[in-house]
């Protein structure tokens, strides 16, 4: 799900942590695979600031997500990597 790359004044074109995990849960999504954030940096806030504060709403929530590091597999319905970058 596109992610990453926030600020207030682009709501129109990027969706907050917050608003991501909700639209997982809107789309009954089974896992989130978050895009976008660990590009490059377009905004203000902190290169991590993104998956951060998305990996807190998504616990709060009970919302499974998965941040593989590059080249690694995801194996949908058996394998969701989520370790920490």
């Amino acid at each position: 799900m596109e992610y990453g790359q926030y600020n207030d004044l682009w709501k129109e074109i990027h969706m907050l942590s917050e608003e991501t995990v909700q639209a997982n849960i809107d789309l009954k999504g089974k896992a989130l695979l978050p895009i976008h954030w660990g590009a490059f940096s377009l905004s203000l806030h902190k290169w991590c600031e993104p998956v951060e504060r998305l990996s807190k709403e998504a616990q709060i929530k009970n919302v499974i997500i998965t941040t593989p590091m590059v080249g690694e597999c995801i194996i949908i319905g058996e394998k969701y990597p989520n370790e920490k970058w």
